[in-house]
């Protein structure tokens, strides 16, 4: 087999592969070899099935897949001689339907992409600034508050109504003589939702400030819906008598709220927000440094990348994007509108993304940070014990959907930003 390699691009080179007749002739004695121990015809006991009889009966078939296992194979032989790292899928070209033919040689060309050649330097030279993960009373302050806001009720005030506040009163349409239409008690009003057949302007400003005991009155085109059919589209007023005033209130920070959350007491709950807040914010320092620590690097390393793992990864990200939208209940062609949107900042992202894998794998490379299987193991029992499950089917799941290379490669890119975080000089900020 003769194999050419030419550059055909940034980070992509063109494999000329060139197979023999021979090795073409001896292939398929093989594939017809295996073909008769495997087809059963009658009158011939299995494995004893002349060439010819298969060839007559089988012939496109078996040669069809010949074609495409002496390809296949000679592509990977062709790598592996030319020590070629591919990464993406590859491109064949050269390549039509006919049989394969044991009388003349077999030429096509096999376009792959491969990993950038990057020398990292100077990765444990970076410079960035501590942020403080101090955790503050506005923290805590603003922590409570939204629990208590997760528990607000319905509560009656004694003040005039908000913009937010509900009226509660009875609700009376007359027509433009004074004539009582319709009466209904006990609504509840809100500023932002005027009665149908009102300005929804003047609706706003009657509500609020609303008082118990007042009767507002408003003037009003009685809609098409109006239960009085004779008299829709006329004019007349709806007068509101105010009842009370409600105002959606959370409740005080204080023991009865912790107790509801299942804390014993105030304090109890106030050192456990404490606790979140804190890893919360270690969490977040920690990525910020990473992401600090790559992107200077990524600033001092030039390099070029292949772009179809750029097209695939704006692909993956578009299409996680696009099953929010469609979790969201948005339309369809709202979901279009909204990826067509992004698909700039999708690109930019992806070509971040994979600048970044590319550069974290060459410092993994030099400075020698491997997977081991001990760290593939805990990682799975981490992710058993967060499912609640049993460890070896956490492992069966994962090698079943062929997941562990994509594990591994998580694990080592923890692995490397936590060197590059380690090795980093800190200033306070």
């Amino acid at each position: 087999m003769d194999v050419t390699v030419t550059e055909s691009g940034p980070c992509r080179k063109t494999l000329t592969i060139t197979i023999p007749s021979e090795k073409i002739r001896e292939h398929i004695a093989e594939v017809y070899k295996s073909a008769a121990g495997q087809v059963q015809i009658k009158g011939f006991r299995q494995g004893k099935v002349p060439r010819k009889i298969l060839e007559q009966r089988h012939g496109d078939e078996i040669l069809s897949d010949a074609k495409e296992s002496l390809i296949n194979t000679s592509f990977d032989d062709a790598l592996k001689t030319q020590d070629i790292a591919m990464v993406g899928q590859p491109e064949i070209d050269g390549i039509d339907d006919s049989p394969l033919d044991e009388t003349n040689p077999l030429e096509f060309q096999v376009h792959v992409d491969i990993r950038p050649e990057i020398d990292p330097e100077n990765v444990t030279a970076v410079e960035i600034k501590k942020a403080d993960t101090e955790v503050t009373d506005e923290d805590l302050e603003s922590a409570l508050a939204q629990l208590a806001d997760q528990k607000k009720t319905l509560q009656e005030v004694d003040s005039p109504a908000e913009e937010n506040d509900f009226v509660k009163g009875h609700l009376t349409f007359k027509s433009e003589s004074g004539e009582i239409l319709l009466e209904r008690e006990n609504m509840q009003l809100n500023s932002r939702i005027p009665v149908a057949g009102t300005d929804p302007e003047a609706f706003a400003a009657k509500v609020t400030g609303a008082v118990a005991e007042q009767t507002l009155t408003m003037d009003i085109t009685f809609p098409d819906n109006f239960e009085k059919e004779d008299h829709r589209g006329e004019k007349g007023t709806v007068d509101f008598a105010v009842v009370n005033v409600l105002r959606i209130t959370p409740p005080a920070i204080d023991d009865e709220l912790a107790k509801s959350y299942d804390f014993e007491d105030l304090d109890a709950l106030h050192a456990k927000l404490r606790t979140n807040i804190s890893e919360e914010k270690e969490r977040s320092e920690k990525n910020r440094q990473e992401e600090e620590i790559i992107d200077a690097l990524l600033a001092s390393h030039t390099f070029d990348i292949p772009q179809s793992v750029v097209a695939d990864q704006k692909r993956h990200l578009l299409q996680q994007f696009g099953e929010r939208l469609k979790q969201a209940k948005l339309g369809e062609d709202e979901i279009k509108a909204k990826l067509t949107e992004v698909e700039t900042e999708a690109g930019s992202d992806a070509e971040r993304q994979v600048r970044a894998f590319f550069l974290l794998d060459s410092i993994a490379r030099k400075h020698k940070i491997f997977v081991t299987e001990s760290d593939v193991d805990a990682e799975l029992r981490l992710i058993a014990a967060q499912h609640e499950a049993p460890p070896d089917e956490v492992r069966q799941h994962y090698e079943t959907n062929k997941m562990l290379p994509d594990l591994r490669v998580s694990i080592m890119q923890r692995k490397v930003r936590d060197f590059l975080r380690d090795k980093a000089t800190y200033t306070d900020k």
